[in-house]
């Protein structure tokens, strides 16, 4: 058999780049402690300053390819911020006319001005409850490690909602 008789196809592998859906298994430390806090095999986003990923996640994932690792530390700055002490609020435990909620649950209340937000309740007495709306990472060194398990491109609806359908209605 002759080589110019042979036809070879090469396609070229995706790469994360503008209007990508991503699909990432992650892993999230407290860069500081090398606590764990959050990892999971299935998370989606689209890729190109939608903000459903911090500018410098995407920097790093931009450009790479299924099968790659990418690992940042961010700060608080680029990350969830530092923690806001106008956001954790104490209570009278009589606000909660059905049931008293539980250290750990997540309510939805307003805040002093009157927005609405949720809080998690991170200390319950007899007396009173105490909220905080800081996001749980607000104020931590964050290490992130990905790794890239698919990428696809994004369809018009995900473009014009500002995010990823997880696959559910491509």
């Amino acid at each position: 058999m002759k080589a110019d008789n042979v036809l070879i196809l090469i396609r070229d592998r995706d790469v994360i780049g503008q209007d990508k859906v991503v699909r990432l298994r992650f892993r999230v430390d407290d860069a500081l402690s090398g606590e764990v806090l959050q990892f999971g095999d299935d998370l989606y986003y689209l890729h190109g300053g939608y903000g459903g990923a911090f500018p410098k996640v995407e920097q790093a994932l931009d450009g790479c390819q299924v099968g790659d690792t990418a690992r940042l530390t961010l700060s608080p700055e680029d990350g969830y911020g530092y923690r806001d002490a106008a956001l954790e609020l104490v209570v009278p435990s009589d606000d909660f006319q059905d049931a008293r909620p539980a250290a750990g649950e997540a309510v939805e209340g307003r805040l002093p001005d009157g927005q609405s937000m949720v809080f998690t309740v991170t200390a319950v007495s007899a007396k009173q409850v105490t909220l905080d709306g800081n996001h749980p990472f607000a104020g931590k060194h964050l290490a992130f490690e990905f790794e890239v398990l698919e990428i696809r491109d994004s369809i018009a609806a995900e473009r014009s909602a500002g995010f990823a359908f997880d696959g559910m209605f491509c």
